[in-house]
């Protein structure tokens, strides 16, 4: 036996709205979840370069304190208040 529905033409109309409706949505929710995960990529970049330019200044830092430790303690300079 088969179940085969009968709709009346207000009714399918009804249902091909609901469905139209329902697959907009989810182009919206599609298209928002791009456009995160975009910013996602570029904050990530971001951080990334940030990182990368601290990482670059703590050498340099230490290269600093490495040079203050050998030049030893008369060669760096106090302040005289």
């Amino acid at each position: 036996m088969s179940s085969v529905e009968a709709y009346s033409k207000e009714a399918l109309n009804d249902k091909i709205h609901k469905l139209t409706a329902a697959n907009i949505q989810l182009m919206i929710d599609k298209m928002e979840t791009e456009k995160a995960k975009v910013n996602l990529e570029a904050n990530k970049i971001r951080l990334f370069n940030k990182k990368n330019s601290l990482v670059a200044k703590r050498k340099e830092f230490r290269a600093e304190i490495v040079a203050l430790y050998t030049a030893g303690p008369f060669n760096v300079l106090v302040r005289g208040y």
